[in-house]
């Protein structure tokens, strides 16, 4: 009777163990003074209790031990809430224009009318725009168009993004064409070079004759745009370029989408830089510029679907992308709302 008993109390000790160990509830005791190591198998030399695994489960039993661990791990967590997203409206203006991305910003129409501004009178680097009024002074030398000018290497020296060759002999005509249409440095410099003014004398006349356009903010200091110290404001610019495109011949080239020519070495394709001479807008001249010093900038005529044309300027858009985005964006809203206001509409900063 008494080895029943015992046998009962073994079975029931027995099964208690399992479902603790199962549970998680029993591992082995470490020393308090043991190391992180030893906690792990008991005291620094010895050995497991018989019938312990390493891990504290009982031997034979791994899977069992290993189920329990993965229904344990496997509980579900409660979510957290997502917060909800904000809705964000582009920061408007109190008459509904979206903030430009720009330094400066101008559009006027026929009459000089302010329909829009932003910074007008801003002092800024102007890149190639410089290249309107240098083609404005050039133009007073009256040029033989079909002369032909021989590059040197001085013109093709740091000229930037060129596919003009040194020893490239190439007309008159065909520089002027790629010193508009693709802002060509060293067309410019040739142009230029071989007209037969001092280069200081030239600069000269490019202050004088932008004073007498009404920008005396507008300076030179060479004919590229190269320098960030050709500067101007963006409702000089837009001076410049009415005063530049009442040359039959700027304004044509202006409006060419593409030009082809070929000098003694090889053929060139231009395609003009005024991207918006692809959209839904008559464009009736305009002007790109690039330096790092001055964003992207942009000076363009734009006749609107009734015939109405305006003048618009960008001046320091941070990429060349943002530059024509911005330009549609105004042009838009001028043709919409803005011919119809009788103020001058700020765009704010």
């Amino acid at each position: 009777m008494n080895m029943v008993r015992r046998n009962r109390a073994f079975c029931t000790a027995l099964t208690v163990g399992i479902a603790l160990l199962l549970e998680g509830a029993w591992v082995p005791a470490a020393d308090a003074n043991s190391s992180p190591a030893e906690s792990a198998t008991g005291v620094a030399g010895r050995s497991p209790a018989p019938g312990v695994s390493q891990s504290g489960g009982l031997a034979g039993l791994p899977q069992l031990a290993s189920a329990a661990g993965s229904t344990r791990s496997s509980r579900p967590r409660p979510r957290r809430r997502r917060r909800q997203a904000q809705l964000r409206l582009p920061a408007v203006t109190q008459y509904g224009i979206p903030r430009l991305h720009v330094k400066a910003a101008y559009v006027i129409d026929a009459n000089d009318h302010v329909l829009f501004e932003k910074n007008p009178e801003r002092i800024l680097p102007i890149a190639s725009l410089t290249k309107l009024v240098t083609t404005m002074v050039f133009l007073q030398t009256v040029p033989d168009w079909d002369r032909v000018i021989e590059i040197v290497p001085e013109d093709v020296r740091n000229s930037s993004r060129t596919r003009i060759r040194s020893r490239e002999e190439i007309t008159v005509r065909d520089l002027f064409h790629a010193a508009l249409m693709s802002s060509d440095n060293a067309a410019t410099k040739a142009l230029v070079r071989t007209c037969g003014v001092p280069m200081e004398e030239f600069v000269r006349r490019m202050n004088l004759l932008a004073d007498s356009l009404g920008a005396p903010e507008t300076r030179f200091v060479e004919p590229t745009g190269l320098s960030e110290l050709n500067v101007s404001t963006a409702q000089g610019m837009a001076r410049i370029l009415r005063a530049a495109t009442q040359s039959d011949v700027v304004s044509a080239i202006t409006q060419k989408t593409e030009y082809s020519f070929t000098s003694n070495r090889r053929v060139h394709h231009l395609v003009n830089t005024n991207r918006l001479l692809r959209s839904q807008w008559t464009i009736t001249g305009g002007k790109t510029g690039f330096i790092h010093e001055a964003g992207y900038c942009l000076v363009t005529n734009v006749q609107g679907p009734t015939g109405i044309n305006v003048t618009a300027v960008v001046l320091g858009a941070p990429s060349n992308a943002l530059r024509f985005a911005e330009a549609r964006r105004i042009l838009d809203w001028t043709f919409r709302f803005g011919l119809g206001l009788p103020q001058t509409i700020p765009a704010g900063d």
